[in-house]
């Protein structure tokens, strides 16, 4: 459940996407505790999810982005 964080300020699934030059890797344990204890940073449901395995701030979800039920709450 880990995250790479692109140059640009991007971030992806890391196991869903390739490594590129300058990623920052963000581990299992930080990335859990974001996304599931927090729900800080979101994503898309899993169907959506394994063919854009992007992750969003969530006040930085772009327009017509629907994030998964979980992180509604």
């Amino acid at each position: 459940m880990a995250i790479r964080i692109r140059t640009n300020g991007r971030m992806f699934c890391a196991a869903l996407s390739p490594t590129k030059l300058g990623d920052i890797y963000v581990d299992d344990a930080v990335h859990y505790h974001l996304s599931c204890v927090a729900r800080v940073l979101v994503a898309e449901p899993m169907e959506k999810h394994l063919l854009n395995p992007e992750w969003w701030w969530r006040h930085k979800v772009p327009s017509g982005i629907e994030t998964a039920p979980f992180y509604h709450n």
